[in-house]
């Protein structure tokens, strides 16, 4: 079952213009808050003549370089510096961990093997 229903016959227009304002504020609350954001689809919540009259997203603020939400579908934006997380971790990805790493999340189509070492 998809969690979008679009129950209002909504155009994608309608849709994509409040998902736009909706992404924009999230973003502004966690740039204030110092912190990164996720988030994810929902069912949509239409009410016309509320403000906003389309809500079909939720969110959660993470401290920078946080484990992601468990959960399907979540994105996460590191809206913050990620250098001390990544630095704490105490290691780095060479050439081959790097391509290997692309590979898994589905962008080994795309590597340029003179370019990768």
């Amino acid at each position: 079952m998809s969690k979008i229903a679009n129950a209002g016959a909504l155009s994608a227009r309608q849709i994509l213009d409040a998902f736009d304002v909706w992404l924009s504020e999230r973003v502004a609350e966690a740039r204030a808050a110092g912190m990164d954001l996720a988030f994810h689809d929902r069912e949509f919540d239409i009410a016309p003549g509320r403000e906003p009259p389309l809500v079909g997203w939720s969110h959660m603020l993470l401290a920078p370089g946080a484990c992601p939400p468990k959960g399907p579908d979540w994105t996460v934006y590191r809206l913050q510096d990620q250098g001390s997380a990544a630095n704490s971790a105490g290691g780095s990805l060479d050439q081959d961990g790097l391509r290997l790493a692309l590979e898994a999340l589905g962008y080994g189509a795309y590597l340029n093997p003179a370019r990768m070492g």
